[in-house]
């Protein structure tokens, strides 16, 4: 492996925790809401491996914050999770897509953070059955800072809107659930894009009466 996609170095043992909904947890892209999903996974479950994939820079951040505990800019570093969380740029969540048959070495559920982005929803409908994707958007508002402004509570309390259009088994969706509420968030399963705008448009509408505004989308 190169040095620009070298392994970065395992963080510190973590405590014994509550059992993960899954073991092995990566996250591409650890941006503001990449991140914050890393920080608030290994709080929720210290025995879980939390694997970050993005750019070297944004990975020697996230390693100082102990928000992962392995990384690499090789998506190969994936092959072996059993839940990727896609949370980079649309273009980046396509190729990462279109990779993955060849990638992962086991079973695995796909996810996203942003429903909406529909080039994502349609490159994963060509993945393998044994690698079921669903769509997810945490409804939170976004900061500048990508990983430095990542935080742990991110989540808590928020809607956690998951698109099952009837394409993968019950089990899936229940695991992506409960992962979300893990996470401390409020989980919403629609059954298509359509109810996921309708919802989003809700959530962010301003409080009539001067009241405040809305969630806002991530």
């Amino acid at each position: 492996m190169s040095d620009s996609s070298r392994l970065l170095p395992m963080v510190q043992e973590k405590a014994p925790g509550a059992p993960p909904v899954f073991d092995r947890i990566a996250i591409v892209g650890l941006g503001f809401v990449g991140g914050s999903i890393a920080l608030a996974a290994r709080k929720a479950w210290p025995t879980a491996l939390v694997i970050g994939v993005d750019r070297n820079a944004v990975l020697e951040r996230a390693m100082i914050r102990q928000a992962v505990d392995v990384a690499s800019e090789d998506t190969m570093i994936v092959s072996d999770a059993d839940l990727v969380v896609l949370a980079a740029p649309a273009e980046t969540a396509v190729a990462v897509i279109r990779s993955l048959d060849r990638t992962m070495a086991t079973d695995a559920v796909i996810t996203d953070v942003a429903a909406a982005r529909r080039e994502v929803i349609e490159a994963a409908r060509d993945l393998p059955p044994r690698l079921p994707f669903v769509a997810g958007h945490p409804v939170v508002v976004e900061e500048d800072g990508g990983i430095d402004a990542a935080r742990a509570d991110l989540f808590g309390g928020r809607p956690w809107l998951l698109v099952d259009e009837g394409r993968t088994r019950p089990d899936v969706t229940a695991r992506l659930v409960a992962f979300a509420e893990g996470l401390g968030a409020r989980p919403v399963t629609v059954a298509s894009l359509a109810d996921h705008d309708r919802l989003v448009s809700v959530l962010a509408a301003p409080v009539p009466d001067g009241h405040g505004g809305g969630a806002g989308s991530a």
